[in-house]
């Protein structure tokens, strides 16, 4: 049965932005300001490719650049996994806390941007993934740095998605030359119509 404002796709409900719980969010001045501010359809294109290629059970997944933290909730919600959803902005959280509850799901969150993700962070993590988080030339530049520290912590994979920006596309060229990374066109086949590339560093590309 379908609920009210709600959209249900990959086995997750999603409010839409008229649904009374984020109605209220806007209303008491909760209101993300680095972009988290909607659904990024590049998170469909890791969904669909988890759903062929699944984490493992017991394996602790990091979230990078979460915003309403779907992503991450997707995977709390499929598979045997820990979550810890981050972002920069902690206005997120709230979105992020309601939609877990939604999922009926549990899930962590901490504040963080990439910058100062610290290396005892990622050392308790096996997955990193990302979406639509590379749309500035520095984030780019500091998602080099955060993949080269990650696999140096023993990260064994790391899975980003975008639809295709040049800064993306610089960050996979680099990664395909200095790392056992897989760059990939994708146009997910569901009802979230999406496409772009889906970059797999280490692990099953």
């Amino acid at each position: 049965m379908s609920l009210p404002h709600v959209r249900c796709t990959h086995g997750i409900q999603i409010m839409k932005t008229r649904h009374p719980d984020i109605r209220s969010l806007n209303k008491t001045g909760v209101k993300p300001g680095i972009h988290g501010t909607h659904v990024w359809p590049s998170s469909f294109m890791i969904m669909e490719y988890l759903e062929t290629h699944p984490m493992e059970d017991g394996q602790r997944v990091m979230e990078i650049g979460c915003d309403w933290g779907l992503l991450g909730i997707f995977c709390a919600k499929h598979f045997p996994v820990k979550v810890l959803l981050t972002d920069a902005d902690r206005q997120v959280f709230p979105y992020v806390d309601t939609h877990a509850r939604l999922n009926k799901v549990q899930v962590r969150t901490e504040q963080m941007d990439f910058e100062r993700i610290p290396d005892r962070r990622l050392r308790e993590h096996d997955v990193l993934i990302g979406a639509d988080i590379c749309f500035w030339p520095e984030l780019g530049t500091q998602l080099r740095r955060l993949v080269q520290r990650a696999l140096s912590q023993d990260v064994g994979r790391i899975i980003l998605a975008d639809p295709g920006r040049s800064t993306f596309l610089r960050l996979a060229d680099y990664c395909e030359h200095q790392f056992a990374a897989t760059l990939t066109p994708w146009q997910t086949s569901g009802r979230a119509k999406s496409d772009g590339y889906l970059l797999v560093i280490g692990g099953e590309g």
